[in-house]
């Protein structure tokens, strides 16, 4: 009885996590992405730590009691807009390539450009995800973000090749990718962006990794097969 009550306890201390209230009519849905742009410009030149919600309602120009009503937090205002940009990458990280991949390898150097290149023309994501700042929820939110794309990617793959089954394959690749983020923090701390040596070098870690899992040729498949 004793343990029950202290579970309880423990799981009461636990901090709440204070998301947006979605709005479900269209004039609701328009202002709430005024709001996402307003956050989404202030943190392209702005410190997460510089905005609140007071900050948000000047600058979408409308009054603050709009702002509270869809975001009681500015950390529900920051894991909204987080939201947006992971959908944002997750869809490119699964879409197809112009030109078929001739090896894994290319298909993977082709994503991480593209990626950096989102970051790159994005800087509220660049100052969200690499950061030095980062929050606790919008960080366990970016590490959420890993798994949808190691299914995504998964995918992809097996679209293009022939995938032998293996162990724990799926934190294979959640490892790759925390690799990738890895190497595009340093750059962006270094150089306010992804530098494209950065990329070349994430891109020659995450291969490297891969390669103790992944054969050095996989068989194609026949797209659409």
């Amino acid at each position: 009885m004793s343990n029950d009550v202290e579970d309880k306890s423990a799981a009461d201390r636990q901090p709440k996590r204070v998301v947006a209230r979605r709005p479900q009519r269209k004039p609701g849905q328009v202002r709430f992405r005024k709001l996402l742009d307003a956050l989404d410009e202030l943190l392209a030149t702005s410190n997460v730590q510089d905005i609140g919600l007071y900050q948000i309602a000047a600058k979408a120009k409308v009054p603050t009691a709009s702002v509270y009503h869809f975001f009681p937090s500015t950390e529900a205002a920051l894991l909204a807009l987080a939201e947006v940009h992971h959908n944002a990458l997750l869809q490119l990280s699964m879409l197809p390539l112009e030109v078929r991949p001739a090896r894994w390898q290319d298909l993977f150097r082709q994503k991480v450009i593209s990626a950096a290149e989102y970051h790159n023309s994005h800087p509220a994501a660049l100052r969200l995800f690499l950061g030095a700042n980062i929050s606790v929820e919008v960080k366990s939110a970016d590490i959420s973000q890993y798994h949808r794309l190691v299914d995504g990617r998964s995918q992809l793959l097996s679209y293009y090749f022939h995938v032998p089954a293996m162990p724990e394959w799926e934190r294979r690749l959640a490892t790759y990718f925390a690799m990738i983020d890895g190497v595009f923090s340093l750059s962006y701390s270094e150089n306010g962006y992804i530098r494209d040596d950065y990329i070349a070098e994430a891109h020659l870690a995450g291969i490297a990794y891969l390669r103790c899992y992944l054969p050095e040729i996989l068989a194609t498949r026949e797209v659409g097969a």
